[in-house]
């Protein structure tokens, strides 16, 4: 039996704009033995990122203003890092860290004001919630898709977003991964092209001061900047935009040392975390031409020490590394979608083993049959994920 219908807020916040998100999560049944769900979207706006008082305002006012009396039933945060992500430490935790290269958003924090814009009236009544990077959670999703819906037999996924910056997003053992932070895979050392002398430096704060990184070698502003200094560009040339390098063709060099910085990447992951998976997303993936160059370099630089068909082959890299399952919908999106449904269905489960107990509790005392447990059906398990999401945006 499906879980109940819940109200979902989610908000996707990145450097560039945060989604918010109003949706349904509506309980359907394609067959007898395999029940799904799916988000219904509601609402949803595109709010422009700048100061954090001015960005955090305008996404409560967005949940406000659709807010029912009884609030929303769950809560889902992803975004930009470093972020606090450990929820046994709730002086961190939905709080922009203090290593953030944003430095406007240093120690911000974003959960709190959105939490308390997503409850009931006179705060009575409180979402549940959970906080997650703008990568993590969409390997949650990814990860969710392929194990519960395609049937996959998987333990481990990688989620890589290139665009402004570069960020990893992993999922080992079935769980996204938490240490001392959360992943910050962008930043590690990439080996160059030969006679690449680029030095690109991504933040005051970054790892190697940004250089021969792949954040700082194949992210749009590293692009940018290579494509200026390539080119001897003034400020005021349309290639200091971003927007510019979409006009670039397929063959321009600059896409060589993009998918390098990426392949030195996806070789990384498998050497460290031998990931089964790894999926790309982000607005520089775009340009599809980057999908076989990052395969192909990805087996040169492995240079046949992992004898596995998945990277040693063709049809295995094509199956190994590839686009999101999301990219039309929205990895991120969904990810917060996927956030908020994770923390709503777990407070189903906890709330029906509760009442297990204090109804087994009582049996002890009453007659057999005294009190039937009808309520409990409406919490039994946990559903695969089919992610199809509605198109009625508003």
């Amino acid at each position: 039996m499906p879980s109940p219908q819940a109200l979902l807020a989610a908000v996707e916040g990145g450097g560039t704009s945060f989604v918010v998100t109003i949706a349904l999560l509506k309980p359907s049944i394609d067959n007898a033995t395999i029940p799904h769900t799916k988000f219904e979207i509601l609402h949803q706006d595109i709010i422009i990122t700048t100061t954090p008082s001015e960005t955090l305002a305008n996404t409560c006012n967005f949940f406000m203003k659709h807010c029912p009396d009884n609030g929303y039933d769950a809560l889902g945060v992803c975004t930009f890092g470093p972020v606090g992500v450990n929820e046994n430490d709730p002086d961190t935790y939905g709080r922009i860290l203090s290593g953030s290269p944003k430095k406007d958003w240093r120690n911000v924090d974003i959960l709190s004001p959105i939490l308390k814009a997503c409850s009931s009236v006179y705060g009575k009544r409180q979402p549940v919630y959970k906080v997650e990077t703008d990568v993590n959670a969409p390997a949650m999703a990814e990860f969710e898709y392929m194990t519960k819906v395609l049937k996959k037999s998987m333990c481990s996924l990688a989620y890589i977003t290139v665009g402004t910056g570069i960020g990893v997003g992993l999922v080992v053992n079935s769980k996204p991964v938490h240490g001392m932070m959360h992943p910050e895979g962008g930043h590690v050392p990439v080996v160059p092209l030969s006679g690449d002398d680029f030095a690109y430096s991504w933040g005051d704060k970054s790892p190697f001061k940004g250089k021969n990184t792949v954040e700082g070698t194949a992210s749009s502003v590293a692009l940018t900047e290579r494509l200026s200094a390539v080119n001897q560009l003034t400020e005021s040339s349309a290639f200091q935009q971003r927007e510019g390098l979409k006009d670039l063709p397929d063959d321009h060099p600059i896409w060589d040392h993009a998918a390098n910085a990426l392949a030195n990447l996806c070789v990384t992951l498998s050497l460290v975390t031998s990931v089964e998976k790894i999926v790309f997303g982000g607005g520089i993936m775009n340009r599809t031409i980057l999908y076989d160059n990052i395969r192909s370099r990805t087996k040169e630089l492995l240079n046949g020490y992992l004898d596995l068909p998945q990277v040693n082959t063709e049809a295995g890299l094509k199956e190994y590394i590839g686009p999101s399952v999301w990219c039309k919908e929205g990895p991120g999106l969904v990810g917060a979608l996927v956030l908020a449904q994770v923390a709503f269905e777990k407070a189903q489960e906890e709330n029906a083993t509760s009442s297990k107990v204090k109804s087994s509790s009582s049996d002890k005392c009453t007659k057999s049959g005294s009190f039937p447990l009808h309520s409990l059906a409406l919490y039994g398990g946990i559903f695969a994920l089919g992610l199809l999401i509605g198109r009625n945006r508003q």
